[in-house]
């Protein structure tokens, strides 16, 4: 197992080692992805990734609680929230970016679904299994965006950002990618990340918008888009000569939300920081959780642990946390049909006092 003695592996190290000999016609990038994970000492020996199934997760969904499904009711009370969340596409979600309108007929548009995968299980797991276990030379930590140069340019500033955490990912996202591309030692991760995400709404053009007229959401979706395009102006402002080359605008509101959907707040030896965890981040969501995760010191590693026996076959979910849809929508693209807590509570409603 690959793992450095500090939270943080330097920009000058060594990050294009990585040149996979398996590559072939035969191997497809997931397969070359998951390849990757384990040549560097990642375990995930009872997972595989399937391609995402729209109809059997909507079977789930459509289950009674009582029935014999593949997933127990557990207590929920403890439950570790993501920090902004990981999935290609939430379990118990509808993407009402599935379709557009022309000439008043409903066409289907490409949302990328075609690319997603979902994690299942390929033996029965007992409780408390460890199941997923990411060493932490493969994270992307935000200190790794801070020793970039753009982003020792950005600390060196006064520039006041939206979100500074998700800024340093997305800076190590776009400059690894841009500076090393296909030699980078996270290329097999970079090449499974979807392309276009049209299931998010700040993606939508105007027609499709219209979905959402009278809702807040609306607004949010507004203050959002302008958010990522003032703090581009500023990074570019204090980096004119790199960054513009680095990164147009549409890669920025790009890497915004796949880092949006798919960081890990964390606690590693100590230091509280943010991470992309390739591999976690494909896990749908489902409430209440099955799952939990952390960063294991002794290991050190990004481990997920099941808190219920999961079947031979069945989908193996996180929880993004209690949310309402509006969340679930504007930062993962997707709405939960039957938003409802085991205790009756609806995140979607607000409760007033007559």
């Amino acid at each position: 197992m690959l793992s450095s003695s500090s939270s943080t592996r330097p920009v000058d190290e060594d990050t294009t080692k990585y040149n996979p000999l398996h590559k072939s016609a035969e191997a497809d990038k997931f397969q070359i992805f998951e390849q990757w994970l384990r040549d560097n000492g990642a375990q995930f020996p009872q997972l595989e990734l399937r391609q995402y199934d729209k109809q059997s997760d909507t079977t789930k969904n459509n289950h009674d609680d009582n029935e014999g499904l593949c997933y127990d009711t557990i207590d929920n009370e403890a439950e570790e929230k993501k920090d902004g969340g990981a999935s290609d596409m939430g379990q118990s979600a509808d993407s009402v970016a599935m379709m557009s309108l022309d000439n008043n007929n409903t066409t289907a548009i490409d949302d990328g679904s075609n690319e997603m995968r979902s994690v299942h299980a390929t033996s029965p797991i007992p409780p408390q299994t460890v199941c997923v276990s990411i060493p932490k030379s493969c994270l992307i930590t935000v200190e790794m965006g801070q020793q970039t140069p753009i982003g020792k340019s950005i600390l060196h500033s006064d520039v006041e950002l939206d979100a500074p955490k998700h800024i340093f990912l997305m800076i190590y996202l776009l400059w690894d990618r841009k500076v090393n591309g296909s030699k980078s030692f996270f290329a097999p991760y970079y090449d499974i990340l979807p392309q276009t995400l049209r299931n998010m709404p700040i993606f939508w053009n105007a027609q499709e918008l219209q979905y959402l007229e009278g809702s807040h959401l609306l607004t949010q979706i507004n203050d959002r888009s302008d958010a990522i395009r003032e703090d581009y102006e500023r990074i570019c402002s204090i980096s004119p000569h790199d960054f513009p080359t680095i990164a147009s605008l549409d890669d920025f509101r790009w890497a915004r939300m796949i880092v949006c959907s798919r960081n890990f707040g964390l606690l590693i030896n100590g230091h509280r920081t943010s991470a992309l965890v390739p591999h976690a981040d494909m896990l749908n969501h489902h409430r209440p959780r099955e799952t939990k995760w952390t960063f294991c010191e002794e290991r050190q590693c990004f481990t997920i642990t099941t808190l219920q026996s999961i079947q031979a076959g069945c989908q193996v979910y996180d929880s993004y946390g209690q949310k309402c849809n509006h969340r679930f929508l504007l930062n993962y693209g997707f709405c939960v049909e039957r938003n409802v807590e085991v205790d009756g509570f609806c995140p979607n409603e607000i409760p007033l006092e007559l």
